[in-house]
């Protein structure tokens, strides 16, 4: 593995988030490069320093000056919201600027349904299965896998297939929707961007990545 896969796994190996083989890779490249060694002992004293930072709390009268804020403005409420809150309370008449010890009970909960029971659709987002295919020239036997922001540029996460031994290397994996940089690598070593791409960018080590972005859930 190079000098420039490393430093980008070095992350990751930080983390301990990466396969066993991964990690005794990247331990045996470190005690023969010092280069990577330095970028790797640099990083851990940042991540050290950010774990020193102080916590701050926040002000113990937060929700109170917040809830005053939320009871002098007028707050607009969809007519859905209306419509519960006059079965709720029986009020012939609701305006949107409510006074009184009733006004400041439906503005809590309101408040509350809005901003803390409002929670992101936690239903499971969509995926496309990717396919991605690579032709090699040569009849000799290879290791091809594929890694990219999709598995922490996990060499041994996503191992192609030439079932048929053409030469024709592929594998499919399920993505969701968003923009992903990835490369092929051969034989555990050689690391190169995908000449099928439509999209290339540097990678900031003198090489480039593919570029692959999904739109929406379509098979790909």
């Amino acid at each position: 593995m190079n000098c420039d896969k490393i430093k980008k796994l070095l992350n990751p190996y930080i983390d301990q988030v990466l396969d066993a083989e991964s990690m005794q890779t990247i331990e045996e490249h470190l005690k023969s490069c010092p280069t990577c060694q330095d970028e790797y002992l640099k990083l851990k004293e940042m991540v050290a320093s950010f774990k020193l930072l102080p916590q701050v709390d926040a002000p113990q009268d937060l929700t109170q000056s917040i809830m005053a804020k939320i009871l002098k403005e007028e707050i607009k409420v969809q007519t859905s919201w209306i419509d519960h809150l006059k079965k709720q309370i029986s009020h012939p008449r609701l305006s949107f600027r409510l006074v009184g010890a009733t006004a400041t009970a439906v503005l809590v909960v309101f408040f509350a349904f809005t901003f803390f029971f409002n929670s992101p659709d936690t239903s499971p987002i969509c995926s496309a299965e990717v396919k991605f295919s690579l032709r090699l020239n040569d009849n000799q036997p290879h290791t091809v896998a594929i890694a990219g922001d999709f598995n922490n540029w996990n060499p041994q996460a996503n191992i192609l297939e030439d079932p048929e031994r053409d030469g024709v290397w592929t594998g499919t994996l399920k993505l969701e929707p968003g923009r992903y940089e990835y490369m092929f690598v051969m034989d555990g070593e050689k690391w190169f961007p995908d000449p099928n791409a439509l999209r290339y960018v540097k990678d900031g080590f003198g090489n480039k990545n593919a570029i692959l972005e999904i739109n929406n859930c379509n098979t790909t």
